[in-house]
């Protein structure tokens, strides 16, 4: 192991589950050789346009309990 991976190490076993997470989630997206271009202002509009449908009452929202009867039989 290299003394910078050693060092890396030691900091993120005085960090929080939560910053934890955060550091997981950025290794993991680094990984990705492809950048999907767009691919934020794609889902920025989908959820804008989802956002309309729930507030023009042209869908209903459903709670999350519901779905996992739904789903998982619980």
């Amino acid at each position: 192991m290299t003394l910078a991976l050693d060092k890396t190490i030691q900091d993120i076993q005085e960090l929080t589950p939560s910053e934890k997470g955060l550091v997981a989630q950025y290794l993991i997206s680094s990984l990705d050789s492809v950048q999907d271009v767009g691919s934020e202002h794609e889902w920025a509009q989908l959820v804008k346009s989802r956002f309309e449908s729930l507030e023009k009452g042209e869908v209903q929202a459903v709670e999350w309990d519901s779905i996992k009867k739904q789903i998982f039989g619980i």
